[in-house]
């Protein structure tokens, strides 16, 4: 894949700083190719250094300007009741050092951040994608193997399906690409995909392949077997899922549903029958109200949100 402008310029520059990092990082080599990001190791560090190079030196004029210029407008002397002249505002030095942090430092670590840890995120990502579809697709390889599909018609026909089995495609299409226009034969390209592939179950089911074909065994049957063994996993996986989201249910009827009503109904009760003077100042009803039970509903909804992607397939 060519490169844009941007990382052509990056590449240019810093290429030797990318090439010095990325030299022996043989494991982020692997982090790039299984998070499927189509730059050369050193390409990708030259890149992201020149994105956090460039936000320091934007973040710089950007203080400059908001300190030695913005700020100086827009300050203007308040009057005093009366119509007096009062004092000129003044931005204190404290305020002038967190604005200059937050734009030349904080932002640029964030960028840094983000692109360290993004090859890492994509692989699992990508992995957890393929694991949630390998069932699927496995019982459609099954089917097409008993309809004696050649290995490459059924890696063929995968491919076309990315919008139902989502990552597996895309390996998929590698594979056929590899054998269908690369001319390589089927066993060294299906080594290729396992180190190529970040899901060690998918990784398996194409080790299996490898397997059945050197040793002369019957595809069909391997399909077969696979398809029924990943079934049976998948509906044990759902089923713990499903028990782990009924007992978080029935956790947010009492946590989220009753414990507010109760708990504003005795905060209530306490404060009226209290003796020492207490009041129930409307603050508190208000961080109950809009703090407290908003907090409570998103730590549940994210809770859910997780378990409910445990089992999708979309």
């Amino acid at each position: 894949m060519a490169l844009t402008g941007f990382e052509t310029f990056s590449r240019v520059l810093l290429g030797w700083l990318g090439r010095l990092v990325a030299r022996d990082s043989i494991r982020f080599k692997n982090q790039l190719v299984k998070a499927r990001i189509p730059l050369l190791a050193e390409d990708y560090v030259a890149t992201s250094v020149m994105q956090v190079l460039m936000a320091v030196i934007f973040g710089i004029l950007l203080t400059l300007g908001i300190l030695g210029f913005l700020i100086p407008d827009v300050i203007e002397t308040l009057p005093k009741a009366g119509g007096e002249e009062g004092e000129t505002l003044e931005v204190g030095r404290t305020a002038e050092i967190i604005i200059a942090a937050l734009l030349c430092l904080v932002i640029p670590f964030l960028i840094a951040l983000v692109q360290w840890l993004s090859p890492a995120l994509m692989e699992s990502s990508r992995a957890s994608s393929m694991d949630r579809q390998l069932p699927f697709a496995a019982s459609y390889v099954s089917a097409m193997a008993a309809a004696n599909a050649t290995p490459i018609q059924t890696f063929k026909s995968l491919a076309r399906n990315e919008d139902i089995y989502g990552e597996i495609s895309v390996d998929s299409a590698w594979i056929f690409h590899s054998m269908e226009f690369m001319g390589r034969d089927l066993v060294t390209t299906l080594k290729e995909a396992v180190d190529r592939s970040p899901s060690e179950r998918f990784a398996e089911f194409i080790q299996g392949i490898i397997g059945t074909v050197t040793s002369g065994g019957n595809l069909k049957l391997y399909f077969l077997n696979r398809s029924e063994y990943y079934a049976q996993q998948n509906r044990v996986h759902v089923k713990d899922i499903l028990q782990q989201m009924a007992l978080f249910s029935e956790a947010y009827v009492v946590v989220a549903v009753a414990l507010p009503i109760f708990a504003m109904i005795i905060a209530v009760i306490t404060f009226w029958v209290s003796g020492a003077g207490m009041q129930l100042e409307e603050i508190h009803m208000y961080l109950l109200v809009f703090g407290g039970f908003p907090v409570i509903q998103i730590i549940f909804s994210g809770l859910f949100f997780s378990l409910s992607q445990e089992i999708s397939t979309d």
